[in-house]
């Protein structure tokens, strides 16, 4: 029986589909999924711009693995699935 990846907002488990992907020191990187091991449940990361000597296998359920989209809304000054907080400003007083 084929395994199938977990539905995760804004990851497309399919070969060459974009994401960001967290390596080894802990830096964020575009990048994109080279191969599906379903057997195993994972997925192989070229990182765009590097060399595939950089390559990295990751659990296709990894918290090191995030949508793309998350660049941008961090450009636009956003916080993905946050609200925020809505403040008064009266007579030099702030309330939150």
């Amino acid at each position: 029986m084929k395994k199938t990846p977990p539905n995760r907002r804004g990851i497309t488990f399919e070969v060459g589909a974009q994401l960001e992907a967290r390596d080894s020191l802990k830096n964020w990187y575009a990048a994109n999924i080279e191969k599906i091991d379903y057997e195993d449940e994972k997925v192989l990361i070229h990182y765009r711009q590097w060399s595939h000597r950089y390559d990295e296998w990751f659990d296709w359920a990894s918290p090191y693995l995030r949508p793309l989209e998350r660049i941008q809304l961090r450009r636009e000054g956003l916080q993905d699935d946050c609200t925020i907080p809505f403040s008064f400003v009266t007579s030099g007083i702030n309330f939150f």
